[in-house]
């Protein structure tokens, strides 16, 4: 039988297709430089046209030890956690207007546009919020101390490319696409949030260089951080270096345990935002 296979790498077609995509990989780039993320959602499909945009913000949440979660021995508690991690992520990200979101993994990132900096933090403390305060005793009670189960937050910000990869059918509908962002923010923004522990939220110094230095950002209402009460106002954010760490290629970061006080959090939110 061996001897009579024939002398042909691979399946029928495949060839074909890889010396397609070798002769576009040969051809010119094409890059249209913006200042935001598109509104219409629309990004570029046509083979080797990319878009360039700026300070590009990233917020990356993730549930922490999901490896202990089962599909098979703990089906139903596993599917729920998902579904409230997730879903409330992207429900929560949405009704603040990030510009971009996409589940990875166990996690979920939204984006947002260089002018929507201190959006994007609201974002992420109201989550935070939820994720310490609900999240974690809903959880604590779904599996009953079975698996240690949490969450993880970061934040980064860089320029990054974007485009749509994907194919058109025979009726020249996409189908089976997706956007493709090459860059830093996504990448950083998860491996900064894996260094977290339950209620922390860590940004990049160069996120961080970009908030607003009012009182608003940089300190609490005095009433309650990370869910203990505290008798005056504080600062919020801790600066901690990370230079020497080759996974990342930004200095240092910032921590906090923020959270939003029952009394004062939807003023300190809407005042927040009023900063962009």
């Amino acid at each position: 039988m061996l001897k009579n296979m024939t002398q042909t790498k691979y399946l029928e077609g495949i060839s074909d297709l890889i010396s397609e995509r070798e002769a576009i990989f040969r051809k010119d780039i094409s890059i249209t430089n913006r200042n935001t993320i598109p509104s219409d959602g629309k990004y570029p499909l046509e083979n080797n046209q990319w878009f360039k945009i700026p300070d590009v913000i990233c917020l990356f949440v993730d549930i922490r030890n999901s490896t202990g979660l089962s599909a098979v021995s703990h089906d139903k508690s596993t599917a729920s956690i998902y579904e409230l991690f997730t879903g409330t992520a992207i429900k929560i990200l949405h009704s603040l207007e990030a510009e971009y979101i996409d589940i990875k993994g166990d996690g979920v990132f939204a984006l947002f546009s260089k002018n929507k900096v201190h959006r994007a933090l609201v974002s992420a403390i109201s989550f935070k919020t939820f994720a310490y305060e609900k999240f974690l005793s809903l959880i604590k009670r779904k599996l009953n101390g079975e698996v240690d189960v949490g969450f993880h937050m970061g934040i980064d910000q860089k320029t990054v490319l974007v485009k749509t990869l994907g194919l058109r059918n025979t009726e020249g509908r996409d189908i089976r696409k997706n956007e493709v962002w090459a860059g830093k923010p996504i990448n950083m923004a998860s491996k900064l949030a894996a260094l977290s522990k339950d209620g922390e939220l860590l940004i990049s110094d160069r996120f961080y260089s970009n908030l607003s230095k009012d009182d608003l950002v940089q300190k609490t209402c005095g009433c309650v951080v990370g869910g203990e009460q505290r008798d005056a106002i504080v600062d919020i954010w801790e600066e901690k270096e990370i230079s020497e760490d080759s996974n990342f290629d930004f200095d240092s970061y910032y921590i906090s345990n923020k959270n939003w006080c029952k009394t004062h959090g939807k003023e300190w939110a809407e005042k927040i935002l009023k900063l962009d």
